[in-house]
């Protein structure tokens, strides 16, 4: 460093360099202290991310294995999350309930009244439920208890409508794992 200074034609005395040694000395050492703190801050991260991975991979598997039909749908009725119980019954991908899918699986008799009782349970915010048939494609009707409630945030609009479709007596081993 010295060397440097001399070739711009300064010279410093030792006191000038001992003042940027330390300097530079606080510098870097500042440098590591702060790298150090951001690198177990990384790895405090990493492990969060690990945790919620687990509890997420946790929460799906009990989701998808219950013997029932849980489901999300949006303000319109349209289904926005099926969970796998519902390939198990109809023997079709969850994706061909989504939107309005879930009418084409659903007796034509118990479309509107499912529907009327779900518009008026998101407009009224009172959990409502009906009894509807689904089927899988050429099979057989299953009769389900349909129950649900809407999720609103903290100025009470709503959010989104979360319900389970539970089989009747004698029809559970239908949607058993």
């Amino acid at each position: 460093m010295g060397r440097e200074i001399e070739l711009l034609g300064l010279s410093p005395g030792p006191e000038e360099l001992d003042f940027v040694r330390k300097a530079v000395d606080h510098v870097r050492v500042r440098s590591e202290a702060a790298l150090a703190r951001k690198e177990s801050e990384v790895r405090r991260l990493r492990a969060e991310v690990e945790c919620l991975q687990i509890i997420k991979q946790r929460f799906e598997s009990i989701v998808d294995t219950v013997p029932v039909i849980i489901f999300a749908c949006n303000s319109k009725g349209e289904v926005t999350y099926i969970n796998n119980s519902f390939t198990r019954l109809t023997g079709c991908p969850s994706e061909d309930a989504l939107g309005v899918g879930w009418q084409s699986f659903t007796h034509p008799d118990d479309v509107a009244i499912v529907k009327s009782a779900l518009a008026l349970a998101i407009q009224s915010g009172t959990p409502r439920g009906a009894i509807m048939r689904m089927r899988p494609p050429g099979g057989e009707y299953v009769t389900f208890s349909a129950t649900g409630t809407a999720v609103r945030d903290g100025n009470g609009k709503f959010l989104e409508w979360y319900g389970m479709l539970i089989p009747q007596p004698g029809e559970v081993h239908l949607l058993s794992v």
